[in-house]
């Protein structure tokens, strides 16, 4: 290449940068972002292991983004320690320094972050909480770096790729008037208020600001505080925000009041403050959050500690925790003894006769129609069960266990938190409906019988096929002794066994208790009208440890036995075509078996019996 061309060369290149850097060097006169403008800019400390970073993002002072772009850098650093290079060590910035600020007009501002500072300082953060909390913390600022930096870590020039930096202000039509009628910033002025009406941190990194020093056990114990962020996070506004919620209540929205600055924040027993007990009802009602809610749902816990708080909470947990270890746990331990008796191979010696005596009344005309178990209204029903109860387990257990990867991931599967909130109230409005129905259903069942029978109410309720009596609880502890080989012969079941009666009832329990509770709940602007706050907390907690004992049973014992059992699996056809397989006849359904056996075969009566 020629000198001429080449000459040529570096003069685009150099008219380029010039271009380039035009924007920048308006605003960064003092040309700093020559070389913090590169976002490999940082240095290794003196200890070797930290690293100091000092990129600053152009963009912030070309699209004038913030205040802090109509700053020069010495407007905040010495400028006896940044006019030379390499510089001299730079000392901490005070945040209530006063600034010289240039306005539109090319008159300077005077502005200071002091009133701030005397804001804090007067706030529950106020005194020497947050000295003695960086100590604490390990000391992480330098005893005279500004105790700010604990929550505003990150400075606000220093911009992410995602950042509104990108985003384009509708500013053309402003300018019409303000650009030289009224002259006026407007680039300026439109950010300036575009960032203040929003938040500036989301949800989840507030969590984790707070979290600093409210989720250290030493600053606890220090401040007599409790853990406020592990039961915010267990909380049904904290459960939201792990799963990206934008709408719950964060840990400003109720520790501020929306009149006040956040750096004003004080302690629960100000009667200025908005977590007061004569304001949190106030604060509760703001027109973000719960508008239309009575007065006592300030009532409600939002920081609960149930091992802590030792409440009526606690009492509740305790005895569902009860419920659980005397209810699924026998059912979970008859259900390993049956397993066990599979896997040891062990049979009655007329088990095969009595299976032959099975199939061949499946077979016969009339006795194979006696033997299905469930009619196509009874299968319906059931089915419409099966699609509410996972509908609501889908949708449900994320919140529950909004902490988990799967959890997110599911609920994002539902298009987000507000999609799934919406299916699962309208699964459990149509589980309710369901309910009703199937009461109706065994009212009509009751008339229809007295009406052909002409029995008593009393026989007629007591003869109902899925009522447990006296006489399944003596079956079931014969099925006890039987699967701990304590006895020979396995009892016989009715049309429907024991177990499967302990089932249904359990249902028909947990359907209403997950239905009271889910509608106080989903109804709380106006059940906190009548009736206290703490009633909402009560109905959350019963509604989760009934949701999970349901599931429980319904995911591990019902599922194990109508498709992991040898004679159903893959899976029972009972709810498909209402046949039961023979093996299960056998197994669980002997009494009914010998009924149509004496019914239709009359001298097979005693072979049929599969105990006899």
């Amino acid at each position: 290449m020629d000198r001429s061309r080449l000459t040529s060369l570096l003069g685009i290149v150099l008219l380029t940068v010039l271009a380039a850097d035009a924007t920048v060097s308006a605003a960064d006169s003092e040309g700093c972002l020559n070389c913090h403008q590169y976002r490999g800019l940082a240095r290794i400390g003196e200890d070797g292991k930290t690293i100091s970073r000092f990129y600053v993002d152009p963009s912030y002072y070309n699209q004038g983004l913030g205040p802090h772009a109509r700053l020069k850098c010495t407007d905040c650093h010495s400028l006896a320690e940044v006019e030379v290079f390499p510089h001299h060590k730079v000392s901490p910035v005070d945040c209530g320094k006063a600034c010289h600020i240039e306005s539109g007009n090319k008159l300077e501002v005077r502005f200071s972050h002091q009133p701030v500072k005397d804001m804090v300082k007067r706030s529950v953060h106020g005194g020497e909480s947050l000295t003695k909390s960086n100590k604490l913390l390990g000391s992480p600022l330098r005893d005279d770096q500004a105790t700010c930096l604990l929550c505003h870590d990150e400075p606000s020039f220093v911009r992410s790729d995602a950042s509104f930096a990108k985003q384009q202000a509708p500013i053309g039509r402003c300018n019409v008037c303000h650009d030289e009628q009224l002259p006026r910033n407007t680039r300026f002025a439109y950010w300036h208020v575009h960032a203040r009406s929003a938040p500036a941190r989301s949800h989840q990194d507030l969590v984790k600001v707070c979290g600093l020093c409210h989720n250290n056990a030493k600053i606890q114990q220090e401040f007599n505080l409790p853990n406020a962020v592990s039961s915010y996070l267990a909380s049904f506004h904290g459960k939201a925000t792990l799963l990206g919620s934008t709408d719950t209540a964060g840990c400003l929205d109720c520790h501020v009041s929306q009149s006040q600055n956040v750096h004003q924040m004080l302690a629960k027993d100000k009667p200025a403050a908005s977590t007061h007990p004569d304001k949190l009802s106030d604060t509760c009602r703001t027109p973000t959050c719960h508008p239309t809610a009575g007065q006592r749902i300030s009532t409600a816990a939002i920081h609960l500690n149930l091992p802590t708080d030792r409440g009526v909470e606690f009492l509740i947990a305790c005895i569902f925790v009860l419920l659980i270890v005397f209810t699924f746990g026998p059912s979970l331990l008859l259900t390993a003894l049956k397993m066990i008796q599979i896997i040891v191979g062990r049979t009655e010696e007329s088990h095969q006769h009595h299976l032959h005596v099975a199939k061949q009344l499946q077979a016969h005309p009339v006795a194979g129609k006696k033997l299905i178990r469930f009619t196509y209204h009874q299968r319906w029903q059931h089915w419409f069960l099966v699609i509410t109860f996972a509908t609501l387990v889908l949708t449900g257990f994320p919140i529950k266990f909004a902490d988990r990867r799967w959890a997110a991931w599911l609920i994002g599967e539902f298009g987000g938190l507000p999609n799934a909130r919406l299916m699962h109230r309208w699964a459990g409005g149509l589980l309710i409906i369901g309910f009703f129905y199937h009461m109706i259903y065994v009212l009509w069942s009751i008339l229809k019988t007295r009406k052909t029978t002409h029995k008593s109410w009393f026989r007629v309720v007591w003869d109902l096929p899925m009522l447990v009596r006296p006489a399944d609880g003596k079956e079931m502890l014969d099925l006890l002794l039987y699967v701990l080989f304590l006895k020979k012969v396995r009892p016989a079941g009715e049309r429907f066994n024991p177990e499967e009666k302990f089932e249904y009832l359990g249902v028909f329990w947990g359907t209403f208790v997950l239905g009271v509770t889910g509608t106080l709940m989903w109804a709380n602007a106006w059940t906190s009208r009548y009736i206290p706050g703490r009633i909402l907390t009560i109905a959350m907690l019963v509604h989760t440890f009934e949701a999970f004992l349901a599931l429980l049973h319904v995911g591990i014992v019902h599922m194990a036995t109508v498709i992991l059992a040898p004679g159903v699996f893959p899976i029972s056809p009972a709810m498909f075509t209402g046949k039961t397989p023979a093996e299960e006849l056998v197994e669980g359904h002997g009494e009914m078996l010998l009924e149509i056996a004496k019914e239709t075969q009359g001298t097979l009566a005693t072979e049929t019996h599969p105990h006899a």
